[in-house]
C-alpha cells in the first residue's frame, strides 16, 4: 500500500461479530456517515474484493409529507396532528388485540 493511499484512508476501528452475526458500528464511523437510529447500511463488494459501506437514510413519513404538503377541506389539515392521532389509535388497537379484549 502506498503512503498516499494510507494517508487518504481513515481507520474507524473494528467491530466484533456476535453469535447472531451482529456488529456494533463504531461511533466515529456513525458520525462520519451521519447514521442515526433507523438508518440502513448496505455492504457492497467491488470486483477487487474490497467492501464498500453505504449509509441509506431512513425517511420518516412526516418528512415525506412535509416535502409534499397538501390541504384537505377549507381549513386544511394539520398533518403532524393527524399522523400522531393515527399512530396513537393504531397502538391502542394493537394493545387491545394483544390483551384479547
Amino acid at each position: 500500500m502506498t503512503a498516499a493511499r494510507r494517508k487518504a484512508e481513515q481507520d474507524f476501528g473494528e467491530a466484533t461479530v456476535t453469535s447472531k452475526g451482529q456488529i456494533t458500528v463504531p461511533n466515529a464511523l456513525r458520525q462520519a456517515l451521519g447514521v442515526e437510529t433507523g438508518d440502513r447500511l448496505r455492504f457492497v463488494q467491488a470486483e477487487d474484493g474490497s467492501i464498500r459501506l453505504e449509509a441509506r437514510k431512513r425517511r420518516r413519513i412526516v418528512d415525506f409529507a412535509r416535502a409534499n404538503a397538501f390541504c384537505v377541506g377549507e381549513a386544511g389539515l394539520d398533518l403532524d396532528k393527524a399522523i400522531d392521532e393515527s399512530i396513537t389509535e393504531a397502538m391502542l388497537e394493537r394493545d387491545r388485540r394483544s390483551r384479547g379484549a
